[in-house]
């Protein structure tokens, strides 16, 4: 489905366009090591045009992640920084083209394409042919090959165009878009089943699809963001008129409701928000969020989670990007009251810089969560909140391991990771919460990991583990993988399996990178899905 889409474009826009292909380069991405699974795509003076004919990887462009499928086409304006990622690590191709766009009928001055964005060709067959057809003619120096290249590009323009141009797609914007304009009432699902010509399962159906979330979420997201909207600026609405203004009849429902969505109260939103805090590094932003002050600038791309980009993407009003100069020019410009950043992962010359905007903070990598949210609440004024926070953190930790006791006693918990093409074990600071909060024991094998390790099937008996909670990832590999290591001798002869000690908690998002999360807000979650984590016994 298509992303950030200016829809006001008219259809006839592009037929008054002229276009001229400049360039066409094939990136084959292949498996890169950790560490070096992002790369850039240097800002053009043209426009960009992305196919991508198979899976894995993702695009960033200018702080908005795109993952990346068979068909995916996306056409970036002039200057767009584009960032290319590879955590999965699985190799992918992806063609670029570079083209120019101009006015018809001068066809000298330069214009805008009318749809900037993401867009799906319905046939993976048609993106595998345009895609071999354009890499194939481009380097051949013949008239016939440029043709064909040029064909191809304005062949993908129209495909791009079409699937803007969609009936079905149409329609559904027309219901949205009635709805954005009349959120405040209680329109029904059947009024805007009707606008869009569809009935009502297939609306609800395919609105889900489209815009990711149901109308009633859709409503509730669009009141929010209003509410939002009038709490800011130096003469804010009280809470009480913001309630009706945006269409809520009770304020006690809405104060719950908005605290639910962004984690904070409305009062205690509408004072801190008033606060422009950069967070520089993933991190970062999770240690904000528990001393209840959303970022006003932040990386947007986590790609273990969209959390912080479905819950916060309108507190973030600066996407940061993992590329210094451009970070540096947009906080430059925005000019935040704090900045704060993880000290090994900037460089020196670069903090200096950023000191220069505005007041920072660069915590150690060293340092525990713990230090961290103290830091961060003495520069931000907030040493209480901050206070609270641990002490009722540790309450809730307390009688977690209270409940926990009966079953865990003292057994020594490894905690394993079956990924897409490896085991991996966790150490005692990824599995703080655990080993640390709860002062569950962790095998005496692990004392000097700190994040993970791969493992092989044989190596596991060695680590002297009492119990196993395992997390399997959903990829195909990774259920091979455990299919394989579930059925194998070295696996049923282990201890924990043989004594039902088996703990399988798939889909959670926190054992994928732990070390981009170490932070307090996420271990609360973490820590609130523990007893959840433990109820699962692996026969």
């Amino acid at each position: 489905m298509n992303k950030n889409i200016n829809f006001d474009s008219q259809p006839m826009a592009g037929s008054l366009l002229r276009y001229t292909l400049l360039d066409v380069k094939a990136l084959r991405i292949t498996a890169l090591e950790t560490g070096s699974e992002r790369d850039f795509i240097e800002p053009s003076k043209s426009h960009l045009l992305l196919l991508s004919v198979s899976h894995g990887g993702n695009l960033v462009i200018d702080g908005h992640l795109h993952a990346l499928r068979p068909g995916t086409l996306i056409i970036c304006a002039p200057g767009q920084l584009i960032e290319l990622t590879n955590f999965a690590g699985l190799p992918f191709e992806l063609l670029l083209l570079e083209f120019e766009v101009h006015a018809f009928p001068s066809g000298n001055s330069a214009a805008r394409f009318p749809f900037i964005g993401e867009a799906t060709i319905p046939s993976a067959a048609t993106a595998a042919h345009l895609f071999d057809t354009l890499r194939s003619n481009w380097n051949r120096d013949s008239a016939a090959s440029r043709l064909r290249c040029e064909a191809g590009l304005l062949e993908l323009l129209s495909l791009v165009l079409g699937y803007q141009e969609q009936k079905t797609a149409f329609a559904l914007e027309s219901a949205r878009l009635e709805l954005e304009r009349r959120y405040k009432e209680e329109l029904t699902i059947d009024s805007l089943a009707a606008i869009a010509g569809l009935s009502r399962y297939h609306f609800m159906r395919l609105f889900k699809d489209r815009y990711g979330k149901g109308v009633s979420e859709y409503r509730t997201e669009l009141r929010l963001t209003e509410a939002k909207r009038l709490m800011e600026g130096d003469k804010p609405l009280l809470i009480s008129q913001i309630v009706y203004e945006v269409g809520f009849k009770n304020e006690a429902y809405f104060s719950s409701l908005f605290k639910k969505e962004t984690g904070v109260a409305p009062a205690v939103y509408q004072r801190n928000q008033k606060l422009k805090v950069a967070a520089y590094s993933w991190i970062n932003f999770g240690q904000l969020l528990a001393l209840q002050i959303i970022p006003f600038a932040a990386p947007m791309d986590h790609y273990w989670t969209d959390m912080y980009r479905n819950k916060y993407k309108y507190e973030v009003k600066v996407p940061l990007s993992h590329r210094y100069d451009y970070n540096y020019n947009a906080l430059r410009q925005a000019q935040p009251d704090y900045i704060i950043g993880i000290e090994d992962l900037i460089p020196p010359e670069e903090r200096a810089r950023l000191n220069a905007i505005a007041p920072t903070l660069f915590l150690r990598n060293e340092d525990d969560w713990r230090r961290h949210l103290l830091l961060i609440a003495e520069l931000l004024d907030k040493p209480e909140a901050a206070r609270k926070w641990l002490t009722r953190y540790d309450r809730k930790a307390a009688a977690t391991k209270e409940s926990l006791s009966p079953l865990i006693r003292q057994d020594a918990l490894l905690v394993l990771l079956v990924c897409r093409d490896q085991l991996y074990v966790w150490g005692r600071r990824a599995g703080t919460v655990l080993y640390d909060d709860l002062g569950i024991p962790a095998p005496t094998t692990i004392s000097e990991l700190e994040w993970k390790r791969p493992i092989q099937p044989n190596e596991l008996a060695e680590l002297a583990a009492d119990r196993i909670l395992l997390h399997v990832e959903g990829d195909e590999a990774a259920q091979a993988l455990w299919s394989r290591l579930s059925q194998s001798q070295v696996w049923r002869e282990l201890a924990p399996v043989r004594g039902g000690k088996i703990h399988l908690a798939s889909g959670y998002s926190c054992f994928e990178a732990p070390w981009s999360d170490y932070a307090a807000s996420q271990h609360d979650i973490f820590l609130s899905n523990v007893p959840q984590l433990f109820s699962s016994h692996l026969e």
